[in-house]
C-alpha cells in the first residue's frame, strides 16, 4: 500500500509539469504570431506609403517600365518613349528576304488612357484580387499594358509585297504522252501567307524594343490531285489513247493524235472506300484520282472543223426583166456539220472499249430559201410600189455616199412576215465600203462624216414601205427640215433620218408574199421599186404645216396621212403622221467641216 501511493504521487507531479511545459509553449507561438503578422502589417503599410499614387513594380506598357512613377510621371515617359519607337524599323524576314517596314508609315497612335490603367493594377477588384496582383508586380509578373494600335490598312501594301512573293499555288499531277503511254508530271505543295498571324505577331512586337525579327507565317497548300493518285489512276488514261482517232469529213482526214487525246482528260479527287474498314474510319482513306474525257475541249475541236466545213447556203440573186423577176446569178447549196452527232462519235469512240477509231461525220446539205426552183413560189410577179427622191445642188461628196447607199438595197428580199431594217441591211460605212465625208447632223451641231447623204436613201425606201400599204415600225425625222426631202411635196415632213444603231427605219413586210427591192439612180434622182404580190397599197395626203413655214431657219411642225387601200379602193386604215423640227441656225455647221 505504501509503494502504490508513491507512486500515484510521482505522477501527479509529472503531469503537473508537463501542463505548465505546453502552456509556456503556446504563449510562445501566440508571440511569435503576434510578431510576424506587425512585421507584415508594417510592410503593407510601408508598401502602400511608398507607393501612394504611384504604379507599383513589375508594370509597363510595351516595353517601357512604369514601376515606381505617379501618373503624370509614366505619361511623359511613354509620351517619349512612342516618339523615339515611331523612328523604329519593324523588319519581316520571309523567302531569305526582309521587308523593313518603317513604324512611322504604320500610323501608329498612343493610348493616352494607358498611364491611367497602369496606376490602377493591383488597386481594383477585392482584397485578394489587388493582393494578388501586388506579389506578381514585386515577383516582376505583372500583365503588360498595351500603348500603341495603327489602321490595319496601313499594312496592306507591305502584306500585299509580301504575300506576291510567297504565295505559291499548288499545282496537280498531269499527265502527258510518252513511249505510247500516259506519264504523270509530279504534283507540287503550294505556299500561303498567313496574314492572320502575321498581323497578331506584328501587334504583339509592337513597343518591344529588343523583338526579334519576325518570321511572316506560312502553310502549306496540298494539290487536290497527288503524284501517287495519279500515277494509281494512270491506267485509265492508258485506254483513252490507246490509238489515235481518224476522222472523215465530206471526204477529207484528219487526225485526233494521242497527245490532242490525253490534253482532253481531266483528273478529279474522289474519296477512296476501303472495303475492309467501316466508311466512319474516314482518315484511313487517302483520295484517289478518277480520269474521265472532258467533253468542251471535243466540243471547241469540233467547232473548228464546223467554221471550216459549215457554209450559208446563197440565195439566187433576183431582178427584174420585162416587169417579171429573174435570176442573174445563182443560188448555192450550203454545208453544216452536226456537230452533237460528232461530238458523241469522238467521245464513243476515245471511251468505249472495243469501239471504232475510224469515224465519218456527218455533215447536211442546206438548200437556199430562194432558189431558181423556187422562183414561181415566190410570189414575186407585179409592181406594188414605187418611189422618187429629188436631190439637185447635192455635192459630189453626197452623190457618191447616196449611190454607194442605194446598191447596198438592191436586189434584198424580204420574206414573208420579215421586219426590213434599213441600218442592218445596209451594214458598215467607211472609207472601205467606198463612202466619203459629208454633212451629218450630230447632236447640236453638223460636221463631216463618212456616209453624209445616205438619210436620201432611207428617206427614199421609207416612202416605197409608206405607199405600199406597209406598216411602219420605227421612223425618225431630221432636227431641221431639208430642202432634199421636200419634193416633190413641196412641205418636209415624209423624211427618215438614219444614224445607225441608235436611229433606225424599219417596217413589217405583212404582204403575205416575198418583197425584192430594186434601186435606181440617175444625177440627182433616186428611186425604190418594191415587187411582190399586190393586196394593197398606200396613199399619202399631205404634208401639212400644222405651226410655221417653209423657213428652216425657225422651228417648224408638219402632219401628213397615210391611206392604206385594198384593191379595190377602201381605205381600210389610215395613219396620221407628226413631225416637229427645229429652227436649222440651232445646228451650226463645224469650222472645220466647211472646208
Amino acid at each position: 500500500m505504501y509503494n502504490k501511493s508513491i507512486m500515484l504521487d510521482v505522477e501527479d507531479a509529472t503531469s503537473k509539469v508537463t501542463a505548465t511545459e505546453n502552456s509556456r509553449n503556446s504563449y510562445r507561438g501566440l508571440s511569435i504570431l503576434g510578431v510576424v503578422l506587425v512585421i507584415a502589417f508594417v510592410l503593407v503599410v510601408s508598401f502602400e506609403l511608398v507607393y501612394s499614387g504611384k504604379i507599383y513594380p513589375g508594370v509597363s506598357a510595351n516595353g517601357v517600365y512604369l514601376g515606381g512613377l505617379s501618373q503624370a510621371e509614366a505619361e511623359a515617359k511613354l509620351a517619349s518613349a512612342t516618339t523615339t519607337y515611331s523612328t523604329a524599323i519593324l523588319p519581316i524576314s520571309y523567302n531569305n528576304s526582309t521587308v523593313r517596314i518603317p513604324l512611322k508609315q504604320l500610323k501608329l497612335s498612343y493610348d493616352a488612357k494607358v498611364a491611367t490603367t497602369a496606376i490602377q493594377f493591383g488597386r481594383t477588384g477585392g482584397t485578394i484580387d489587388k493582393f494578388h496582383a501586388q506579389v506578381r508586380a514585386l515577383v516582376g509578373k505583372s500583365t503588360p499594358v498595351v500603348s500603341f494600335s495603327f489602321p490595319q490598312d496601313s499594312l496592306n501594301s507591305y502584306i500585299s509585297q509580301i504575300a506576291d512573293e510567297v504565295d505559291t499555288p499548288a499545282q496537280n499531277a498531269t499527265l502527258t504522252f510518252n513511249n505510247n503511254h500516259a506519264q504523270v508530271t509530279p504534283a507540287q505543295t503550294g505556299k500561303r501567307l498567313d496574314i492572320g498571324r502575321l498581323v497578331l505577331a506584328i501587334d504583339a512586337n509592337l513597343g518591344q524594343t529588343n523583338a526579334d525579327t519576325i518570321v511572316a507565317p506560312m502553310y502549306e497548300i496540298a494539290p487536290s490531285i497527288s503524284t501517287e493518285a495519279l500515277t494509281a489512276a494512270s491506267h485509265q488514261a492508258d485506254s483513252f489513247i490507246s490509238s489515235p482517232v481518224t476522222l472523215s469529213v465530206n471526204g477529207d482526214q484528219k487526225i485526233i493524235d494521242q497527245p490532242t487525246i490525253i490534253s482532253w482528260l481531266s483528273a478529279a479527287s474522289v474519296p477512296a472506300k476501303v472495303a475492309s474498314l467501316p466508311d466512319f474510319y474516314p482518315w484511313l482513306s487517302m483520295p484517289e484520282a478518277k480520269i474521265s474525257l472532258n467533253t468542251s475541249y471535243i466540243n471547241a475541236y469540233v467547232a473548228s472543223i464546223a467554221k471550216k466545213t459549215d457554209q450559208n447556203p446563197q440565195n439566187a440573186a433576183l431582178t427584174i426583166v420585162n416587169g417579171a423577176a429573174t435570176v442573174f446569178q445563182a443560188s448555192h447549196n450550203g454545208a453544216k456539220l452536226d456537230q452533237v452527232d460528232a461530238t458523241q462519235q469522238i467521245t464513243d469512240a476515245i471511251t468505249k472499249a472495243g469501239a471504232t477509231r475510224l469515224l465519218t461525220l456527218k455533215v447536211a446539205v442546206t438548200k437556199p430559201t430562194i432558189s431558181e426552183d423556187s422562183l414561181n413560189n415566190l410570189g414575186i410577179k407585179e409592181l406594188i410600189s414605187t418611189a422618187t427622191t429629188y436631190f439637185p445642188g447635192s455635192s459630189y461628196a453626197r452623190l457618191t455616199n447616196v449611190r454607194v447607199g442605194a446598191s447596198k438595197f438592191n436586189g434584198i428580199i424580204l420574206a414573208p412576215g420579215e421586219q426590213f431594217s434599213f441600218g442592218k441591211f445596209l451594214g458598215d460605212v467607211g472609207p472601205e465600203q467606198g463612202y466619203v465625208p459629208g454633212l451629218v447632223i450630230i447632236g447640236n451641231h453638223e460636221e463631216k462624216q463618212y456616209g453624209g447623204g445616205l438619210c436620201q436613201v432611207s428617206s427614199t425606201a421609207y416612202r416605197a414601205a409608206l405607199l405600199a400599204g406597209l406598216p411602219i415600225n420605227e421612223r425618225y425625222n431630221h432636227s431641221f427640215a431639208i430642202s432634199f426631202y421636200t419634193a416633190p411635196f413641196g412641205v418636209p415632213g415624209v423624211d427618215a433620218t438614219i444614224y445607225y444603231p441608235d436611229v433606225d427605219m424599219k417596217f413589217t413586210n405583212d404582204s403575205g408574199s416575198y418583197i425584192l427591192m430594186q434601186t435606181h439612180m440617175s444625177g440627182s434622182t433616186l428611186t425604190f421599186d418594191y415587187y411582190g404580190t399586190k393586196t394593197k397599197s398606200g396613199k399619202i395626203r399631205g404634208p401639212y404645216f400644222t405651226s410655221g413655214d417653209s423657213d428652216a431657219t425657225k422651228p417648224s411642225s408638219t402632219v401628213f396621212y397615210r391611206d392604206v387601200l385594198d384593191l379595190l379602193g377602201n381605205v381600210i386604215k389610215t395613219d396620221a403622221v407628226y413631225t416637229n423640227y427645229k429652227s436649222s441656225n440651232d445646228y451650226p455647221v463645224k469650222a472645220d467641216a466647211t472646208t
